[in-house]
C-alpha cells in the first residue's frame, strides 16, 4: 500500500482501527449476558447490569484518551450512507432480538445479523489491512455455524457451558469475538501507525 493510500485509509477508518475501543463493548455484553442467563423470569433489580455499563462506560472513555494522547486525533466526518445502514443495522437487530426473545425460530436471528455485521465491517479492511479482513470473515462463519447448529441435529454447545437460550449463546459469542477483533485490530493500529509516521 502507498503512503498516500495508507494515510487515506487511516484516516477514513481511525476510530474503528482503535481496536481496544472494543473491549469495553464486549466485556459489557459478556457481563450482561451471564447476568440475564441466570435469572429466573424479569428481573426486577437492574442495579448490577446498571453498574456494569457505567464502568465499560469508564472503561471506554479511559481507552479513549489513551488514544487520543497516544496517536492524536483525526476529525471525521461520517458520510450519509453510513449514517443510513447504522441505522438500518440496529433496526435490524432490534427486530431480530424481539424475535429471538419470543422464541419465534429454533435459531438465533441476532446471531444472523451479527454475522452479517462482521462481515460488512470486514469487508472495509479487504485491500489495506487483510488480516483483519481475513479475522472478520473467520468469526462471522463460526457464528453462522453455531446460529445454524440447531438446524442440522447438532448438540446446542451452549447448555454445555450453561447457557439457557440462542440468544444468549448469539450474545456470549459475539462479546468474545467483538474483543478478539479488538485486540488483532489494536496489534494492527500501533505496528501500521509508526511506519506511517517515520515515512511522512
Amino acid at each position: 500500500m502507498s503512503s498516500i493510500s495508507r494515510t487515506r485509509f487511516f484516516a477514513s477508518n481511525y476510530p474503528q482501527l482503535q481496536g481496544l475501543r472494543m473491549i469495553p463493548f464486549g466485556l459489557c455484553l459478556l457481563a450482561v449476558t451471564l447476568w440475564a442467563n441466570i435469572q429466573q423470569g424479569p428481573s426486577q433489580n437492574i442495579t448490577l447490569p446498571t453498574l456494569i455499563v457505567l464502568a465499560c462506560l469508564g472503561l471506554y472513555i479511559f481507552i479513549a484518551r489513551y488514544y487520543n494522547r497516544a496517536y492524536g486525533k483525526v476529525r471525521r466526518l461520517v458520510p450519509r450512507v453510513e449514517w443510513i445502514i447504522g441505522v438500518a443495522g440496529g433496526g435490524l437487530a432490534l427486530v431480530a432480538f424481539i424475535l429471538d426473545s419470543l422464541d419465534t425460530y429454533r435459531i438465533s436471528l441476532l446471531g444472523l445479523v451479527y454475522a452479517v455485521t462482521f462481515i460488512s465491517h470486514g469487508a472495509i479492511y479487504w485491500r489495506q489491512a487483510p488480516a483483519l479482513h481475513i479475522a472478520n470473515l473467520i468469526l462471522a462463519l463460526l457464528m453462522v455455524a453455531s446460529t445454524l447448529s440447531p438446524l442440522v441435529s447438532i448438540p446446542t454447545w451452549w447448555s454445555l457451558i450453561g447457557l439457557n437460550h440462542p440468544l444468549f449463546a448469539a450474545t456470549f459469542l459475539t462479546s468474545i469475538f467483538l474483543m478478539i477483533i479488538g485486540v488483532i485490530g489494536h496489534i494492527y493500529f500501533v505496528r501500521s501507525l509508526p511506519a506511517e509516521q517515520e515515512a511522512a
